[in-house]
C-alpha cells in the first residue's frame, strides 16, 4: 500500500474567519480541515474552468468569425519567417 502524502498550509485567519469556517463546519458535519480542504478545491476547480472556457457574447463571437473568414494578408516579416522556416525544411 503506497503512503499518502499531506502537504501542510499555514493561514493566518481573523477571529471573525475562524469563527465562520468552525461554525460552518460544525453544521455540516466536517472537521474544520475537511471543510476548509473541501471548501477550497471546489473553488479551485471552479476558477481553473472559468479561465480554460471562453464565453463571448454574440458581437464578440462575430468578431472573432470575422477575423477567422478573413485573415489579414501576411505582412513581410511574416513572409521571411515562412520562407526560413521553409528553407530550414
Amino acid at each position: 500500500m503506497m503512503a499518502v502524502k499531506k502537504q501542510r498550509i499555514d493561514l493566518r485567519l481573523s477571529p471573525n474567519d475562524k469563527s465562520l469556517i468552525e461554525e460552518a463546519a460544525a453544521m455540516t458535519n466536517q472537521t474544520i480541515t475537511q471543510f476548509m480542504v473541501n471548501s477550497a478545491s471546489e473553488r479551485a476547480a471552479e476558477v481553473i474552468e472559468q479561465h480554460r472556457r471562453l464565453i463571448l457574447n454574440e458581437e464578440s463571437w462575430a468578431l472573432v468569425m470575422d477575423a477567422l473568414s478573413k485573415p489579414a494578408a501576411p505582412n513581410e516579416k511574416l513572409q521571411r519567417a515562412a520562407k526560413r522556416l521553409q528553407d530550414m525544411e
